[in-house]
């Protein structure tokens, strides 16, 4: 089924000299490598090894509503708006985008749990841009 399409990423990778590649969700990870390696999900992975699955909470990046420079505090303020491993509900503010003098403010778009911020504050974004990692809460 997918044959055709794992042929043109292998010749992909190798006209970009990539040996290996890997995608992971919050319940998937496939590696590809050129030299003939396995591609297993990591379910499979974790029974053959005779453990259970993972079941790793929603995962969600939010990203950049408009071009800007991140900041993960008020520039006036020291203290992070939602460092790492803060609880947010939806609709907090947990970061902001400066473009000028205009601050704008980044959402929580569901109630989680803060992860990593993926930019370093003062970092030129554009729209679209991954900013912070949200562990959703499923209810």
């Amino acid at each position: 089924m997918f044959g055709n399409q794992l042929r043109e990423l292998s010749a992909w990778m190798a006209a970009a000299d990539i040996d290996e590649l890997q995608l992971s969700g919050p319940s998937l990870r496939l590696e590809l490598a050129r030299d003939g390696g396995e591609t297993i999900p990591d379910r499979t992975r974790d029974q053959q090894l005779g453990e259970p699955p993972r079941h790793a909470e929603p995962l969600l990046v939010v990203a950049a509503s408009t071009v800007g420079i991140f900041l993960d505090r008020h520039p006036l303020h020291e203290s992070a708006l939602a460092p790492a491993g803060t609880p947010v509900r939806a609709g907090q503010i947990i970061g902001l985008l400066q473009a000028g003098t205009l601050l704008v403010p980044v959402l929580a778009p569901r109630d989680g749990r803060i992860g990593a911020t993926l930019v370093a504050r003062g970092t030129p974004v554009g729209f679209g841009t991954g900013l912070i990692e949200l562990q959703t809460i499923e209810r």
